[in-house]
């Protein structure tokens, strides 16, 4: 369950939040089991914060750090992450389908059984990702850096590939 606290900083005023976590960045934000279903969170900062189960399906994350964070399960179905920090994330049995992943960094990011279907992932740092179990069907990874990355067991059916040039 989610920090109530912590809900009503983030919802009042995202330049506010990203303010206070600079200055209290050894607090880990409990947003857990939280619908963001359609919110602007352009350029957050929610590094390393507890995001397990919570919805963010529609909601515009481009630029957003997302670094370290825990979000297994949490649903991003439609979400604009373009151009987000998700480096370290934990995010297994997550749901990205139909995500705007365009440039985002995912490197060492654990996304074991996901769904990325349609996801859009051009240009994505993808060093070292585990996405073991992931299923990347008809999801566009063109121009993506899968280096040193675990693809065990994904599912690639009609996903669309082009070398990063």
């Amino acid at each position: 369950m989610a920090n109530p606290h912590h809900l009503a900083r983030l919802m009042r005023n995202i330049d506010e939040w990203n303010q206070w976590r600079q200055e209290y960045h050894e607090i880990q934000p409990d947003l857990r089991e939280t619908s963001f279903k359609g919110a602007i969170l352009h350029r957050v900062d929610l590094s390393n914060a507890l995001l397990n189960g919570s919805d963010f399906s529609q909601a515009d994350l481009s630029e957003a750090l997302l670094n370290g964070a825990d979000a297994r399960g949490a649903i991003f179905a439609g979400a604009n992450l373009s151009n987000a920090d998700l480096q370290s994330m934990r995010l297994q049995a997550a749901i990205f389908s139909d995500a705007d992943l365009r440039e985002a960094i995912l490197t060492a990011a654990d996304l074991r059984d996901t769904d990325m279907c349609r996801a859009v992932l051009s240009g994505a740092e993808l060093t070292g990702t585990n996405f073991c179990d992931a299923n990347f069907s008809e999801a566009d990874l063109s121009k993506t850096d899968f280096s040193q990355a675990q693809i065990k067991g994904a599912r690639m059916e009609h996903a669309y590939f082009t070398s990063k040039a």
